[in-house]
């Protein structure tokens, strides 16, 4: 029983010094990983926040397309008469000058298209009867027309499928961003925005094409928030950097060319077409990934309801994001906090470490009669042991040093060992005699007389591991003293030489000098 209510004052301690390292743990894994989630969302707003403020100056050139000022969009293109057509398209050509070329269409395809030209609007009309046939005219900036010249690798079946599957999915109010569909030998370097608009009698789609250094030039010029990194991107994995200057320089019809991810002079952007690639980034969802060690951020706006997918991307470097108490150096600094806090808990648990481990014996210092009683009843013990007199000898009848000497080892052995309860007043045999022999004048003298014994012969810095006080029990009085492990040795001046005792058993055993530096080991 004892030796059990020891063992739970040592399974605390345990419990406490592993308790503070879990803790410590948790709460370092808990803070980097709240650091980590809100670095996330800090970022996903960051690159959301970059690509749609960027859009806006695409939303210029969209401007073009559906204006609510009637110049274009649902009022434009109200008869799909030539004569009709070419005006309205002349006028749009005149006032927007970055536009390319506008194509009119229907679920058969095209219907219309006016190409500007230096000598001026190259116009295209299927030519009826054929499917594959176009009739080209030229229409000079002085009024005259002559018979145009087909643009280089113009495919009428190509464009009529790319552009009847088109107006088969576009919405009311939506515009479709996507590559232009090959009438120039660029290519890719053309897009269309496309949007639906009512004509006299049925609904037609309206496309307008622009160079894509339009494009390019306006974002070049905008606003790009915390993104350093701008490009554009399509399903086919083409990628086209926008420069960092406000001005992209003009390419002409040679067309600015794109490029596949891997083939991509800046790292950055290659890295996020890479992700876009192997589907690990989507357009969904802001995604990370390193370039020569540093973090970057990365997203993608589609531009484009369906098709050839356009999408405005921007990168972030973490830098960017980061505020100063996410950095990594406010991790260090608040990990190094943590791990010096814990350091110093583990310190003072270390140095209480005997009182915490006498907790389970603790909870039988006798406070009452009752509780003196039921230790007699369980009888002497490692922990418990019994004196009749402090000071008083019973066979010479007058006060003895060795009489004392025999208490004050008893504690010293408690104090060396798991702690235990000295009881004065008390025969061997269990009897309640009480310390009356000892002649104090009271209980105040008594306990006065036994602290100062500690204080002498053990030492005054052992008093704060010994409680003590004066318990009356069956009419008699009772000193009670009750002991904790000491975590330095407790050693006993008699006077003429220093002891060193500890429990064996129940009776206080001394240790020769070899014992006691082989405890020393152990403790």
């Amino acid at each position: 029983m004892p030796s059990r209510n020891a063992i739970k004052g040592k399974q605390l301690y345990r419990i406490l010094f592993f308790g503070v390292i879990f803790t410590v743990l948790a709460v370092g894994t808990l803070a980097l990983l709240g650091v980590r989630e809100f670095r996330r969302d800090a970022a996903a707003v960051a690159v959301e926040s970059s690509a749609r403020g960027l859009s806006g100056a695409v939303t210029v050139l969209m401007d073009a397309v559906a204006s609510s000022n009637g110049e274009i969009g649902a009022q434009a293109f109200t008869s799909l008469k030539p004569e009709a057509l070419r005006r309205e398209a002349t006028r749009i050509l005149k006032k927007h000058a970055v536009l390319t070329a506008i194509m009119v269409s229907d679920g058969s395809g095209l219907r219309f298209m006016l190409v500007r030209t230096p000598e001026g609007g190259l116009e295209v009309l299927p030519e009826s009867g054929s499917d594959t046939e176009s009739r080209w005219t030229l229409w000079k900036r002085d009024g005259s027309s002559v018979p145009g010249t087909p643009l280089k690798d113009y495919q009428r079946t190509v464009m009529d499928s790319a552009l009847a599957d088109e107006f088969g999915h576009l919405m009311p109010g939506q515009v479709n961003w996507r590559s232009s569909y090959g009438f120039r030998a660029s290519g890719e370097s053309w897009l269309t925005a496309s949007t639906l608009v009512q004509s006299e009698d049925q609904r037609i789609m309206a496309s307008y094409v622009f160079p894509v250094d339009a494009i390019v030039n306006r974002l070049g010029g905008a606003e790009k928030g915390s993104a350093e990194k701008v490009f554009l991107f399509w399903d086919s994995g083409k990628v086209l950097p926008v420069p960092a200057s406000a001005r992209a320089e003009a390419q002409g019809d040679k067309a600015r060319p794109f490029l596949d991810g891997e083939k991509m002079d800046d790292p950055v952007i290659a890295g996020a077409a890479q992700m876009l690639a192997s589907g690990k980034g989507t357009r969904k969802a802001p995604f990370f990934y390193t370039v020569n060690g540093e973090v970057w951020w990365g997203y993608v706006l589609p531009l484009s309801v369906f098709g050839d997918t356009m999408s405005l991307g921007v990168a972030v470097p973490r830098k960017n994001i980061v505020s100063t108490l996410t950095g990594d150096n406010f991790l260090l600094l608040f990990g190094g906090v943590l791990m010096l806090l814990a350091a110093a808990v583990l310190l003072v648990l270390h140095r209480n470490k005997t009182r915490i481990e006498a907790i389970g014996i603790r909870h039988k210092v006798p406070r009452n009669a009752q509780d003196v009683l039921k230790l007699i009843a369980e009888g002497e013990s490692g922990i418990v042991e019994f004196k009749q007199t402090l000071r008083f000898n019973l066979k010479s009848g007058k006060n003895g040093k060795e009489i004392e000497h025999a208490s004050l080892k008893s504690v010293a052995g408690f104090l060396n060992s798991e702690g235990g309860i000295l009881l004065v007043g008390v025969a061997d045999d269990g009897v309640v005699a009480g310390f009356e022999e000892d002649r104090f004048e009271n209980a105040d003298k008594a306990l006065l007389h036994f602290n100062n014994l500690v204080n002498q012969q053990i030492g005054t810095e052992f008093s704060r591991y010994l409680e003590s006080t004066v318990i009356e029990v069956q009419g008699k009085s009772v000193l009670a003293v009750h002991c904790l492990p000491a975590p330095v040795p407790a050693i006993l001046d008699n006077g003429k030489s220093e002891e060193f005792y500890v429990r064996s058993g129940p009776a206080s055993r001394q240790l020769t000098l070899s014992q006691f530096y082989e405890w020393l080991q152990n403790h």
